[in-house]
């Protein structure tokens, strides 16, 4: 997807949008596969940016990849940094081998052991990505494909005030959001959030071609009214109440 067209769909359905490129440092499958010119990246960028198009970049965190992953926050002027967990104990989240020899409440564990790790960390981001991105691709089906609050309360209470102490919003990544099932796993988790004191999520089509642009935006803020939820977002590192939500 070019930043042109993406740029373009957003502006077709009048909202905007922060473009978040994926860096994962050191990618157990491909240690080179999300890593980019950040520079050329800027330069590519900038002539397109305005108040309605940011500036962003989403950093997959490992718990080895602390000091790497500051360092890129803290070395450009992004308007945004998402932060994500697509790999856990060196393992690629969405390669089958990930889950082999493991039960599904030893993955669920580590998952948040990791995320946890990550977050007692020394790091520099402004929000927290898709809490479900493990949903996508574990070999799980019906019931089970779902995380679930009662799978490690404790865990994911840790997890939700680590988050608030830190003032970080949660994201909610509307990829899943078609899934009626997908929304009612989700929506405890969101609430649990609010419940334990976060006030803010921000929203995410991730979207990788342009068709899916401001994807189930509307699913979105319904989810985030549900769960008492402000949505938010980021300009030049400081958060913004989103404006005009219908």
């Amino acid at each position: 997807m070019k930043f042109a067209d993406a740029i373009g769909a957003a502006a077709e359905q009048g909202i905007g949008i922060t473009v978040t490129e994926h860096w994962d440092y050191d990618y157990p499958t491909n240690p080179e596969a999300f890593i980019f010119d950040i520079d050329e990246y800027f330069a590519r960028l900038r002539p397109l940016s305005s108040d309605e198009v940011l500036i962003g970049i989403e950093i997959g965190m490992q718990t080895h990849t602390a000091a790497e992953d500051k360092k890129v926050a803290q070395a450009h002027p992004f308007d945004y940094v998402l932060a994500s967990i697509h790999c856990i104990g060196g393992r690629d989240l969405y390669e089958q081998t990930c889950y082999k020899g493991r039960t599904r409440q030893q993955i669920v564990e580590e998952f948040l052991h990791d995320a946890i790790t990550c977050l007692e960390q020394e790091r520099d981001f402004d929000a927290f990505a898709h809490i479900d991105y493990i949903c996508r691709y574990w070999p799980y089906k019906g019931a089970e494909r779902e995380l679930r609050l009662q799978d490690a309360p404790e865990l994911f209470d840790k997890l939700f005030l680590l988050l608030i102490e830190q003032n970080k919003p949660i994201e909610i990544n509307t990829r899943r959001l078609d899934d009626a099932a997908a929304v009612a796993g989700l929506l405890p988790l969101y609430k649990r959030y609010r419940e334990l004191g976060g006030k803010y999520c921000t929203l995410g089509s991730d979207a990788h071609y342009k068709e899916h642009v401001g994807r189930r935006l509307q699913e979105a803020l319904a989810l985030a009214a549900q769960a008492e939820l402000t949505p938010v977002y980021f300009k030049a590192r400081r958060m913004q109440i989103m404006e005009g939500l219908k």
